[in-house]
């Protein structure tokens, strides 16, 4: 009963302060609404991604130029026989610039990686600069060049009408496309089979068109926007240089993923040094995506946490206000009995409420946030369970903490002071 009264007289004074009561919360629901936003679309990015990989294939690795040092222990490679080297992945990032370079991969890895035990398929992927064209409409396709196993390795790539290219297809000007692509090139045309596109006044004839990604995201869209024609004829187009930024594998059904994983870090390392390429699992991918945005929540994190404590100062202030205001109500409560236990339990719990209405504040705009994002960019936030505990501990401590010494100081009072106080 006592812990009812108090918050019901807790409550009371906030609402007749209102206006001072709101000014003081400003600092915790800034600070709690934005690390639970954060929270729950790093979470929503989280889901969406693992669907779209999941989408795109099973069993899959990936090799591509520079170096990603993720600090893991499924990889580790056997030290090279020649060189001594070990390809083990630490922590940190290489060179970004070689991330994206087209020169380190070269074909010969794709022929050499064919021949490792417990493959299914192996395929390059390389980049062509140009734009994709039906007479006056242009498409924002990212034209790609590959083979025609990226059939059988992104199994999540359905056609929807027409076929992949096959080994005929060498060098010949043929296109697959996505759903995206057709859309800006052809509008409410379905039937795009044997139309004729040009990439850098290149004439294509497209033979295959891709079905609509499932993701129905901006990860999805991203596949859905994909053209693809022969390796072959990509090589032609960028002046023979081989310019691969990715080689993409699938491991074969009944063989463990990271043990192929391991092979290959092994086999590049006979032709390339450590620092030039890196050899990810679909796991690891995941578990980059999850680093970065665990980085991100916390630098968030971070600077509310500045948000708190000013917001927690503020609720000092504020109580301290109330503490001499209320002088002569404390005196005249300890005259008539209340103990200095009893009246420090009171200011803690209008502390206390004060900063988890805060919260309650907070997870409410939140709530907004993740709607307009859903609506915006395609993302639904998640909110969990565990964001909920956290913002409604972290509100109740900051209270607690911030609230003891006003309390502390109400409680010390001497009554007969107290009741002269004017």
């Amino acid at each position: 009963m006592i812990i009812f009264e108090s918050i019901k007289m807790a409550l009371i004074s906030i609402w007749t302060n209102k206006a001072r009561s709101f000014l003081t919360m400003l600092g915790i629901i800034i600070g709690i609404s934005s690390v639970v936003s954060l929270m729950a679309i790093g979470e929503g990015v989280k889901k969406e991604v693992t669907k779209t990989v999941n989408d795109i294939g099973t069993n899959m690795i990936f090799v591509f130029g520079g170096n990603v040092q993720m600090k893991q222990s499924d990889i580790q490679p056997t030290a090279n026989k020649q060189t001594g080297q070990s390809s083990g992945m630490t922590g940190g990032f290489g060179n970004p610039a070689s991330l994206i370079s087209g020169d380190i991969l070269k074909y010969q890895d794709v022929e050499e990686i064919r021949k490792i035990n417990g493959i299914e398929a192996v395929v390059p992927m390389s980049l062509v600069a140009g734009t994709l064209k039906k007479d006056d409409y242009i498409s924002t396709s990212t034209i790609a060049g590959s083979e025609s196993d990226i059939a059988k390795i992104a199994t999540g790539f359905k056609l929807e009408k027409g076929r992949f290219f096959n080994g005929e297809d060498n060098e010949k000007n043929v296109i697959v496309i996505g759903d995206s692509s057709r859309s800006q090139l052809f509008g409410d045309k379905t039937d795009v089979i044997g139309e004729k596109v040009k990439i850098n006044n290149n004439e294509f004839e497209i033979i295959g068109l891709l079905a609509k990604s499932k993701s129905g995201s901006i990860f999805g869209d991203t596949f859905d926007s994909i053209a693809i024609i022969p390796y072959s004829t990509a090589k032609k187009m960028n002046d023979g240089k081989d310019k691969i930024l990715r080689i993409l594998l699938k491991a074969k059904d009944g063989y463990n993923v990271k043990d192929v994983a391991n092979k290959i870090n092994d086999n590049m390392l006979t032709r390339h040094p450590k620092e030039d390429f890196t050899v990810i699992t679909q796991e690891d991918a995941l578990g980059m995506y999850d680093t970065i945005l665990n980085l991100l929540t916390s630098f968030t994190a971070a600077i509310a946490a500045i948000s708190l404590v000013v917001g927690g100062v503020g609720i000092m202030n504020i109580m301290l206000v109330s503490v001499t205001e209320r002088t002569r109500e404390i005196g005249l409560r300890k005259a008539i009995g209340a103990t200095d236990w009893a009246i420090l339990f009171q200011f803690l719990i209008e502390s206390i409420m004060i900063s988890l209405i805060a919260g309650l504040i907070s997870l409410g705009l939140v709530k907004i946030i993740a709607q307009i994002v859903e609506k915006k960019i395609n993302i639904q936030p998640v909110i969990t369970p565990y964001a909920l505990i956290l913002s409604v501990s972290v509100c109740v401590l900051v209270g607690l903490v911030f609230g003891l010494a006003p309390a502390i100081r109400a409680a010390r009072k001497n009554p007969i002071e107290a009741l002269r106080y004017e």
